[in-house]
């Protein structure tokens, strides 16, 4: 799943490629990608025809990112319009692309714009959601979005913020920090990678970790996320992850514990281990984490 540096990546990228521009109408595809929060009102079959009547003549006015979504906020003259949020999932993409391109393999749903581009979803499992909400209300299905966390790179990220989170707690840290209400955007490839440079066992219980170790985990969550936006984000051998213009992240030749089980470690040669934690895998080193 794209965490928060490839999200904040295609961000980045798709910014100068959208503002301004104005949705002239909607292709869909896969209809069930249109998670609509108004069920109430039009019902799913009718969901399709609502999302298109609704955005038709919105603008593009600003990119946003909050977590692992991404958040377009759309205006309509001078009166404050909705957001389309956009929720990747495991393996959603982003392209822009000529409105006369043809339709693309695992299309679900294309926007078309101003100025003949058009901004395409893909996604290969349909797990991927779309969601046209209205600004400052934001619907019960759209739960996760409203009870998130601090972002690690977010200024009140530090240690007291993460003690004051989970020191109490028995479960084992790994799987906290997976806890979007905790450590938003953070996913596992991240989290790993945090754990290590923090010298830290995923399978260390929340409660038995020192204050010290808080201090040097907040911090490495905030530089290892900051060093995945600079490096675009993580492109994995099943390439779920690629940005808006097809290219593959670079932070993937830079990791030193996720997806390495085996091989290894890049810092003292000891063999990086793996172990199950709920139902997602970890990595890392048995001598550099404790």
């Amino acid at each position: 799943m794209p965490e928060l540096p490839e999200v904040e990546t295609i961000r980045r990228e798709l910014a100068p490629s959208l503002t301004g521009r104005k949705i002239l109408g909607a292709r869909i595809s896969r209809p069930d990608i249109v998670g609509w929060p108004r069920s109430g009102e039009c019902g799913v079959r009718n969901a399709e025809c609502e999302l298109k009547r609704l955005i038709t003549g919105q603008r593009i006015r600003q990119l946003e990112r909050r977590g692992k979504y991404l958040i377009l906020r759309l205006s309509r003259g001078d009166s404050p319009g909705r957001l389309l949020v956009i929720h990747l999932r495991l393996s959603g993409q982003l392209l822009v692309v000529p409105t006369s391109t043809g339709k693309l393999r695992f299309e679900r749903i294309r926007f078309l714009l101003s100025g003949r581009r058009s901004l395409v979803f893909i996604e290969p499992r349909v797990l991927g959601r779309v969601y046209l909400v209205e600004e400052g209300n934001l619907p019960p299905v759209l739960k996760g979005l409203q009870n998130l966390g601090l972002e690690p790179i977010h200024p009140r990220f530090n240690a007291r913020y993460l003690q004051n989170k989970v020191q109490h707690r028995s479960a084992r840290i790994k799987a906290l920090l997976l806890d979007q209400g905790i450590a938003a955007g953070v996913g596992n490839i991240y989290s790993d990678e945090a754990l290590f440079r923090a010298g830290i066992r995923p399978l260390r219980r929340a409660r038995r970790i020192t204050n010290q170790e808080y201090g040097r985990l907040a911090r490495a969550l905030r530089s290892v996320l900051q060093d995945g936006i600079r490096h675009m984000g993580t492109t994995m051998a099943d390439a779920r992850y690629r940005r808006p213009d097809n290219r593959p992240g670079e932070f993937q030749k830079r990791l030193m514990v996720f997806d390495r089980e085996d091989s290894p470690c890049k810092v003292c040669g000891t063999t990086i281990r793996s172990c199950r934690i709920g139902n997602r895998k970890s990595r890392y080193c048995p001598k550099c984490q404790t």
